[in-house]
């Protein structure tokens, strides 16, 4: 299903049958899967459009780079890439962390800048879930797309 951040002009796929939840934020829009039945972590899409604060995108990703460590309890990156979509340059990140109840999770992040606006979408699942869902959450991380403030 595709899905937009209204407030960004952010677009990306979902699988079907997953929830868009209201944050009460307008810059944070969450998709999450069904309840798991096993009691599992709920597998999860999060956008956030945030400002750069007039920053480079080079300079807003080293300053997220140095910030998930000090967020995230074990934050270990497994791979990271730059790269450039629609004229615009973007990157993706591959991560491990634990959560609050000691849980392995790994994140998938594709994030790009936007007329000072930075866009990420980080899919979220539990590690032991993640080989079998791994192709479809790059999938949905790779189908971020957003307009220009120009064309919004």
């Amino acid at each position: 299903m595709m899905v937009t951040h209204e407030g960004s002009g952010a677009t990306f796929e979902a699988p079907d049958g997953w929830q868009v939840e209201d944050t009460g934020r307008p810059e944070v829009l969450v998709v999450l899967e069904p309840e798991p039945a096993d009691g599992t972590v709920r597998a999860n899409l999060v956008l956030t459009a945030v400002d750069t604060g007039g920053r480079s995108f080079r300079d807003w990703q080293n300053g997220t780079e140095a910030l998930l460590p000090q967020e995230l309890s074990d934050y270990l990156v497994l791979d990271l890439h730059a790269g450039e979509v629609d004229g615009r340059p973007t990157g993706s990140r591959l991560a491990h962390h634990v959560d609050a109840e000691g849980r392995a999770l790994v994140m998938e992040q594709c994030f790009t800048e936007v007329d000072g606006l930075g866009v990420t979408l980080t899919a979220t699942i539990d590690a032991l879930r993640y080989p079998v869902a791994a192709e479809e959450l790059s999938a949905c991380c790779a189908s971020l797309r957003v307009t220009r403030g120009e064309d919004r």
